[in-house]
């Protein structure tokens, strides 16, 4: 969607205003929000707001919903969808995406949105950026106690697997999320190793990073074994889409999907 010369203008004019308050981990609403209607829920993590200069395509800030092919999309959705949906909201905008969405952390009444999303299993955090980001820690920490819990997207029968989970973690150690040099020319330099006590049956598995791309799909076949693990390159054909650096060299989260997009292991890193 394009945007009004009036719209981004005051978009630019609520940047500018952030950058002077960042850092400060509150989940209080700063004093100059745009007020708005949301008039339409897109997804799980955006939609469009209707303020009195125009129209505007937001991205809620620091949050990601599952994609409309994954397991609990529709949930997301409904549960936005249901919260904000015809309401009166205030923007706290950040800034912009690749898609010129206004990016903006969303208050309900006083009620932080993205965090809520978040407190309930229906989005993941994403990692803070060091410049922009007001909430980030605030959602870092909203998604830990949400995973403690087993809440939303986190819960282990809300996909539909049976039976126990397998015990699979991430071998920090023994991974590469930032391959000296240009990170583009060293993808098989960059990989994340998976270990487990026993052998795994992984075929059809996924492994994600935090952002809406970047998934990993397992063949059939493919196993974790006691001896050795799996390694699993930035380089290797599983990726969709493939050839570019998947994890973030500032911090990222790595999700480990069984054929059921059940929630198999979670590892955050920073930088």
């Amino acid at each position: 969607m394009s945007r009004p010369a009036g719209a981004l203008a005051l978009v630019i004019l609520l940047c500018a205003c952030q950058s002077a308050r960042q850092g400060n981990g509150s989940a209080e609403p700063p004093a100059d929000l745009i007020p708005g209607r949301v008039v339409r829920v897109n997804d799980g993590d955006s939609g469009v707001v209707a303020t009195e200069v125009a129209d505007i395509e937001v991205r809620l800030m620091g949050v990601n919903a599952p994609e409309q092919d994954e397991c609990h999309y529709q949930d997301s959705r409904e549960h936005l969808a249901g919260l904000i949906e015809g309401e009166s909201v205030a923007l706290e905008v950040i800034s912009t995406d690749q898609f010129d969405r206004t990016l903006a952390y969303v208050w309900l009444d006083g009620l932080l949105v993205n965090q809520e999303l978040v407190s309930g299993g229906f989005a993941i955090a994403t990692t803070p950026a060091q410049d922009g980001d007001a909430h980030g820690d605030v959602l870092l920490a909203a998604e830990d106690a949400a995973f403690e819990a087993g809440l939303g997207l986190w819960s282990r029968t809300v996909c539909g697997s049976a039976g126990p989970l397998p015990e699979v973690v991430v071998d920090a150690r023994a991974s590469v999320f930032d391959p000296s040099g240009p990170d583009e020319d060293v993808l098989d330099e960059e990989w994340v190793s998976l270990t487990s006590a026993e052998t795994v049956d992984a075929g059809r598995w996924t492994i994600r990073d935090e952002s809406s791309q970047h998934r990993c799909h397992l063949p059939p076949g493919t196993t974790i074994a006691p001896a050795g693990g799996l390694t699993v390159t930035s380089a290797d054909g599983c990726w969709d889409p493939g050839g570019s650096s998947v994890w973030n060299n500032g911090g990222d989260m790595i999700l480990v999907l069984d054929d059921s997009g059940t929630v198999v292991e979670r590892h955050r890193y920073g930088p």
